[in-house]
C-alpha cells in the first residue's frame, strides 16, 4: 500500500518552521534586549554614583582646605553680601577696601549656586543645630542623619524628581574636626561625631537620554539582525531538512508496502505521516515494553531491600561516630584534672628539689605541659566538630592581639635569634578575643617551629575588600607542597616528606585544624600559600562587623 499524497504539505512544514523560528527570534531577542536595557541602565547609574561621591570628596577637600585657613578673604560686592552669622565678617585693607569672610559652609553654598546656574550639579550642607535657615534638614537628610550617627562611614543613594527631572541624591555625614570646633564649639564639641550631612544632587537626564539612544540602536541592530538570522535559517532548513524529510517519507512508504504495516489515517504534512507511522510501530512494541517494565520492576524490589540495607549500615556509623565523638569528649574532661594536679605537684618539687633532681622535673613538667595541650586540643576540637563552641563577640583591637602574641613568645624567639615584624594599622573589629588569639598564637607557633635560626617572621594585617579583616603569618621554611595545602588543616594531617620530619616531630596534626574550625565559626576562612622565594604564608580573614 501507497501512503496517499498529501495537499501542500511540503509548503505545511516550511510555514510551521517559519513561524516558530520567528517567534522563538522574538522572544529571545526580546530577552535579550531588556537584559541588555537593563546592564546598560545600571552602568550608567554606577558611573553617576562614582560621579556624586568624586563631587562630594572634591567639596569635602575644599571645605577642609578653607578651614584649615581659617576662612577666606573675598572683596565685599553687590553680589557678596557679609555673612550675618559671624561677630566681624568684615575688614578693611590700608587702601579702603573691604574684604568679607568666607567660611566653608557659606563657600559650599556659593559653589553649589555656581553650578547648579550651569545645569551641572548642586549640593547642600545642613545639619540638626544649623544657624541658617537655608541649611535646615529636610525629611530625608533627617532620617540620613540618624542612620550616620550609628555607621558614620556610609553614604546613602536617593532617586528624586526635581523640578520634574530624576535627580540622584548622595547623601554623606560630615565628621566633626578640630577645624570645625574651633568656629562652631558652640555646636559641636567631640571630636569625630557626626556634625551634619553634605547632599549631592547629580542630574539623570543625560544619563537617561543615553540609556535610550543606545536602546534604540541596539533595538534597530537587532532586529535587522533577527530577520536576517530567520531567513538563512529559513533557506538553509529547506535545503538541509525538508528535502531529508521527504526522502524518509518515500522509506517509510516502502516499510508499509513491504511489511504489511497498517496505514495511518491522519492526514497533513510529511511529518504527520511519519508521526502515524511511528505510533503504529509503538503499538506493534507495546508487548515487548511491557516485559521489559515488569523486569524492571522486579529490579526495582531489589535494589530497594538493598537501599535500605545501606540505610541501615549508614545509621549504625553515623551512631558509632556519635559515641567516639562523646568519648573523646569524655577521657578529655577526665585527663585534664590529673594533669593539672601533676603540673602543679611538678612545680612545688622544682622550687624545693637540689641541682641533681631539677634537670628530670624539668623533663616531667615540660612533657606535662605537652599532655596538656594535647588535651586541650582534643577538647576544643570535640566542641567545634559537635557545634558547641560559643563566641563572645566584642569590639576589639587587631593589632593589640597581634603584640600580645608576639609578647607571648619573645622567648621561644630569642631561643632561635628569630626577628618577628608586623606590618600593619590599628583595625577596630568585632570577634572572640581569646578564640581569635588561640588562632594567631597557633599559627606563630608553628611559624617559630618551621623557621631556620636568625630567620625572619613578617605579620600582616589588613581591610579587605571593605568587608574582612585579613591577617597573614610568614615565615622562612620549607613551605608547604601544593599538594598538600588543601589537606593540611584536616585533623591528624601530617605532610609525609623526610624534610619536615623534624619539624613535626611531637606535633599531634590537630592544632590547624581547631584555627579551620575557630575561623569559620566567625564566618571567616583560612589558607596557606607558598611565599615568592621561600616559607609558607598563612592567612585567614574574619568579617569586619558582625553580621546582622
Amino acid at each position: 500500500m501507497m501512503l496517499r499524497p498529501k495537499l501542500f504539505s511540503g509548503a505545511g512544514i516550511s510555514f510551521k518552521f517559519l513561524l516558530i523560528s520567528a517567534l522563538a527570534t522574538v522572544i529571545v531577542f526580546g530577552v535579550l534586549l531588556t537584559w541588555f536595557w537593563n546592564l546598560q541602565n545600571e552602568h550608567i547609574m554606577e558611573q553617576v554614583r562614582k560621579q556624586a561621591i568624586i563631587l562630594f570628596k572634591q567639596i569635602s577637600m575644599t571645605r577642609h582646605w578653607c578651614s584649615e585657613h581659617n576662612g577666606i578673604l573675598v572683596q565685599k560686592s553687590d553680589r557678596l553680601d557679609s555673612n550675618p552669622y559671624l561677630k566681624d565678617p568684615d575688614v578693611v585693607s590700608q587702601g579702603g577696601i573691604v574684604y568679607t569672610k568666607i567660611t566653608p559652609s557659606i563657600l559650599t553654598t556659593l559653589l553649589s549656586e555656581k553650578a547648579r546656574n550651569s545645569d551641572l550639579f548642586w549640593f547642600k550642607l545642613t545639619s540638626d543645630l544649623y544657624l541658617n535657615p537655608k541649611n535646615a534638614p529636610d525629611d530625608i537628610e533627617r532620617k540620613a542623619l540618624e542612620i550616620f550617627r550609628n555607621n558614620p562611614y556610609e553614604g546613602i543613594f536617593q532617586t528624586d524628581l526635581v523640578n520634574g527631572k530624576p535627580t540622584l541624591r548622595y547623601l554623606a555625614p560630615v565628621v566633626v574636626t578640630s577645624d570645625c570646633i574651633q568656629c562652631h564649639s558652640d555646636q559641636y564639641n567631640k571630636l569625630g561625631s557626626v556634625g551634619g550631612c553634605l547632599s549631592v544632587f547629580v542630574p539623570m537626564d543625560e544619563a537617561q537620554l543615553a540609556i535610550r539612544k543606545n536602546t534604540v540602536l541596539v533595538f534597530g541592530g537587532g532586529m535587522g539582525l533577527a530577520l536576517s538570522l530567520v531567513g538563512v535559517l529559513y533557506l538553509v532548513s529547506a535545503s538541509l531538512v525538508f528535502n531529508r524529510i521527504k526522502e524518509i517519507n518515500k522509506a517509510i512508504q516502502k516499510i508499509v508496502a513491504s511489511d504489511g504495516i497498517p496505514e495511518g489515517k491522519q492526514k497533513g504534512d510529511e511529518l504527520k505521516e511519519i508521526s502515524d507511522f511511528c505510533y503504529t510501530l509503538d503499538n506493534q512494541l507495546k508487548s515487548k515494553r511491557d516485559e521489559l517494565e515488569a523486569r524492571i520492576k522486579e529490579a526495582t524490589r531489589d535494589l530497594s531491600f538493598t537501599k535500605e540495607r545501606l540505610e541501615r549500615a549508614n545509621q549504625e556509623l553515623e551512631d558509632l561516630n556519635k559515641a567516639k565523638t562523646a568519648f573523646f569528649s569524655d577521657i578529655s574532661h577526665e585527663l585534664r584534672t590529673p594533669l593539672t594536679a601533676i603540673k602543679g605537684a611538678s612545680d612545688i618539687i622544682s622550687r624545693k628539689s637540689t641541682l641533681d633532681s631539677s634537670h628530670y622535673l624539668e623533663i616531667i613538667k615540660r612533657n606535662t605541659d605537652h599532655l596538656t595541650k594535647l588535651v586541650l586540643d582534643f577538647l576544643d576540637y570535640s566542641k567545634i566538630e559537635n557545634g558547641q563552641i560559643d563566641l563572645d563577640i566584642r569590639e576589639s583591637s587587631v593589632q593589640d592581639l597581634i603584640e600580645a602574641a608576639i609578647r607571648s613568645f619573645e622567648l621561644e624567639a630569642s631561643r632561635k635569634k628569630l626577628t618577628i615584624t608586623f606590618e600593619g594599622t590599628e583595625i577596630k573589629s568585632f570577634f572572640d578575643s581569646t578564640r581569635i588569639f588561640q588562632v594567631m598564637t597557633n599559627l606563630l607557633s608553628n611559624a617559630i617551629r618551621f623557621s631556620p635560626n636568625n630567620g625572619v617572621i613578617m605579620i600582616k594585617s589588613r581591610i579587605k575588600d571593605e568587608k574582612f579583616v585579613e591577617i597573614s603569618f610568614q615565615d622562612q621554611g620549607p613551605g608547604i607542597p601544593v599538594k598538600h595545602q588543601e589537606n593540611v588543616f584536616n585533623k591528624f594531617y601530617l605532610v609525609k616528606d623526610e624534610k619536615f620530619a623534624s619539624y613535626q616531630k611531637g606535633s599531634s596534626g590537630i592544632g590547624l585544624a581547631i584555627c579551620k574550625g575557630l575561623v569559620e565559626a566567625h564566618g571567616g576562612r583560612i589558607w596557606v600559600e607558598n611565599a615568592t622565594n621561600n616559607g609558607a604564608i598563612f592567612l585567614f580573614e574574619i568579617p569586619l562587623r558582625p553580621s546582622k
